[in-house]
C-alpha cells in the first residue's frame, strides 16, 4: 500500500544545503568519501538539491536513489521510484558502501524494519546516514509550556517523534554502532540568516540535542 499523504512532497526541493553539506563534509573528514577510492552510494528520499546533488565531483562512485515520488535525475544516478514502506528494492544484489537517509525516517510506518532494510543492504562495516527533526530543538522547548506543537517534529504525514536518545537507542537496535551526532542548526540556519546562520550552524554540532535536526552517522556492526 502506498502512502499517499506523501503526495505532498512531489514538486519538494531541499530547502537549504546546511544539513547535505555537513554530511558530505563528515563523510569527507573520516575518510569514507574519497575522490581516489569507488564505492557505492544509496540515498534514500532523493530531491532536487540532496546528498547526491552535492557529489557531482565525485564522477567514479556508483549513484542511487530512491523515492516514493517520480524524479528528474542526472544521468550519473540510477533512480527508483519506490515506497519504502515496502522494503527496499533488490538492486540485484548490490551492497552499498553509504546510504543516507535525510528526513525519511519519521515518514515510515515501521521504522524498525526500515533500519533492519537498510543494515541489510550495506557493505560489511558501511556507513548509514540520516537526518530526521528533533523534537527537543531549543525553539520548541519554548512552545511545549503554551501547548504548540512543535516545529519540524510535528507534520501530519510525520508518523514518529525523535530525541538524540530515540533516535540513537532505536539504530543501534538495528544493528548500528553510533560514530557521532550533530545536528542542522541551533535557531536559525543559513537559509534565514547569512551570519548569524553560520554560528548557530556550528553551534548545532556541539549541542545536537537543541538542534532543529539531528544528524546520525552509525556503522553497520
Amino acid at each position: 500500500m502506498k502512502d499517499e499523504k506523501q503526495r505532498e512532497f512531489e514538486s519538494y526541493e531541499v530547502p537549504d544545503k546546511g544539513r547535505m553539506l555537513k554530511v558530505k563534509k563528515w563523510l569527507q573528514k573520516n575518510g569514507i568519501l574519497t575522490k581516489c577510492k569507488c564505492c557505492k552510494i544509496l540515498e534514500i528520499g532523493y530531491s532536487k538539491g540532496g546528498l547526491l546533488d552535492n557529489l557531482v565531483e565525485y564522477i567514479d562512485i556508483d549513484k542511487y536513489a530512491i523515492d516514493i515520488n517520480p524524479r528528474m535525475v542526472e544521468k550519473d544516478i540510477k533512480f527508483y521510484q519506490f515506497d519504502c514502506n515496502n522494503g527496499l528494492p533488490d538492486f540485484n544484489g548490490i551492497k552499498f558502501d553509504i546510504i543516507f537517509a535525510g528526513e525519511i525516517i519519521e515518514h515510515i510506518f515501521d521504522e524498525g524494519r526500515f533500519l533492519l532494510e537498510i543494515n541489510k543492504a550495506l557493505d560489511s562495516k558501511g556507513i548509514f546516514a540520516l537526518t530526521t527533526p528533533n523534537l527537543f530543538f531549543l525553539v520548541n522547548k519554548f512552545l511545549f509550556p503554551f501547548g504548540k506543537m512543535p516545529f519540524f517534529a510535528y507534520a501530519p504525514y510525520h508518523y514518529h517523534f525523535y530525541s538524540k536518545r530515540t533516535i540513537s537507542a532505536l539504530i543501534e537496535e538495528c544493528g548500528f554502532r553510533i560514530l557521532d551526532i550533530k545536528s542542522s542548526h541551533i535557531l536559525v540556519s543559513t537559509r534565514r540568516n547569512k551570519y548569524l546562520g553560520k554560528i548557530f550552524e556550528a553551534l548545532g554540532d556541539y549541542f545536537p540535542i537543541l538542534g532543529a535536526h539531528l544528524i546520525v552517522f552509525a556503522e553497520k556492526l
